[in-house]
């Protein structure tokens, strides 16, 4: 109903993606299957058979599938009174009828949102992109271009507690350990962040040691408080000392995942998940794995999981971001727990670019060029390293964080010593 009443003067590339989706077209990915097809290939009933069941005559008036709305009150000349219109399923944006030119980018990436593949009685052929996935990309640019630079501290292994290894030999130290005040570091970030005006932070994990004590604790929360206050939100993933630090074996030592949680509750933490987290009400979209895809609320249950069951959440037009916990295949070859590549080209969302953390010292002890990478399609990679000086890499170099400052083109970098 949407197709046959957009106006003859509606811009020519919003019909044919239309068309595209719904009876096959120029735009349709290349392994799609257009609407009308699955229609009438996967289910069980006709068209007309199912408008009979679920509306008047020949009009749907009954929709299970997907949510529905008034038009737009500039739309409601081109349709039947009482006409509903579909809503873009990720941004909830009521499908617009009769649309601009310079509308185009907007409604191509509302198209994307809608599903490959809709419910239906029998599967479909597993097609992971509605529309031609080079199309959404420059649509996804050019929206990107209307908006201001995002800028984020990027931050990864704190280890709050390092320093207690000093004293309960809980794990390997570095000779200058006495130096490091994790708790002082996370206040320096905190200051780091407010002096940069940065729109958000965004931790990779190894937020805590294995042991930690309830003064540092205080201390980091009451700097994550004040971020807070200042309105710049803080994400995040958790790494594998974050889930050894549920069950700590040293008298002095707290439960640090009941202090993760806790922060997540007073809204000082945001964790990241395979679902799309909008940074900072930008149009930066972050998602996150955490160490062995376990996260803050799971630690300790033995969840099962394989990168190749990993199923991202449907991106807005973005800048789209993943964080990982993980060893990478760009940094250890083959010795890497994640194939990065695979992971993206399995994905049905589309990055722009990749944070790391778990490695501790840039590659080949570099430290010049041992934290970008880039994979073989071309997306950036960038690690950090830890924000202190846990590493042996790290004895004539000070740690530090990582200013990124996303454009709808570049992602640029800036270190700031910690």
């Amino acid at each position: 109903m949407v197709y046959k009443s957009v106006p003859s003067n509606a811009a020519s590339e919003w019909k044919e993606a239309l068309k595209s989706v719904l009876y096959g077209g120029t735009l349709l990915a290349a392994d799609a299957v257009c609407y009308a097809e699955q229609q009438r290939d996967r289910n069980d009933v006709t068209r007309k058979e199912y408008a009979r069941l679920h509306g008047e005559h020949d009009r749907v008036t009954e929709f299970s599938g997907i949510t529905v709305a008034e038009p737009r009150t500039e739309d409601e000349q081109y349709l039947p009174s009482g006409a509903v219109v579909p809503v873009a399923p990720e941004s909830g944006t009521v499908l617009p009828v009769a649309v601009s030119a310079d509308e185009v980018e907007w409604t191509i990436s509302l198209l994307a949102e809608f599903p490959v593949e809709p419910a239906a009685d029998t599967p479909g052929t597993g097609a992971t992109a509605l529309l031609e996935p080079s199309r959404v990309a420059a649509a996804k640019r050019a929206l990107a271009a209307d908006s201001e630079d995002v800028t984020v501290l990027f931050v990864s292994d704190t280890h709050l507690g390092f320093e207690n290894r000093a004293d309960n030999e809980s794990g390997k130290e570095v000779p200058w350990i006495e130096e490091i005040t994790s708790r002082m570091t996370f206040s320096r970030i905190a200051d780091i962040a407010l002096a940069q005006d940065v729109d958000a932070v965004i931790h990779t994990g190894d937020i805590l040691d294995h042991e930690v004590g309830e003064i540092t604790l205080d201390a980091a929360e009451a700097a994550l408080h004040t971020l807070s206050m200042e309105g710049i939100p803080v994400y995040c993933i958790i790494g594998s000392h974050d889930h050894g630090s549920k069950h700590p074996s040293n008298p002095g030592s707290v439960d640090g995942v009941a202090w993760l949680q806790r922060q997540v509750e007073q809204g000082y933490l945001a964790e990241l998940t395979m679902s799309p987290t909008r940074v900072a009400d930008s149009p930066v979209d972050a998602y996150g794995i955490s160490a062995s895809n376990v996260g803050i609320d799971d630690v300790g249950k033995g969840l099962d999981w394989s990168f190749a069951e990993i199923a991202f959440g449907a991106a807005t037009p973005g800048p789209n971001i993943l964080c990982l916990h993980e060893s990478t295949s760009l940094y250890r070859g083959q010795d890497g727990d994640v194939d990065v590549d695979e992971l993206l080209a399995q994905s049905r969302v589309q990055f722009d670019c990749v944070l790391i953390g778990d490695e501790h010292s840039p590659k080949d002890d570099d430290f010049e060029t041992g934290y970008a990478f880039e994979t073989a399609d071309g997306t950036p990679v960038h690690y950090t390293g830890p924000a202190i000086r846990l590493n042996e890499a790290y004895e004539n170099h000070d740690a530090f964080v990582t200013e990124l400052t996303i454009s709808s083109d570049s992602i640029t970098t800036a270190r700031h010593s910690v």
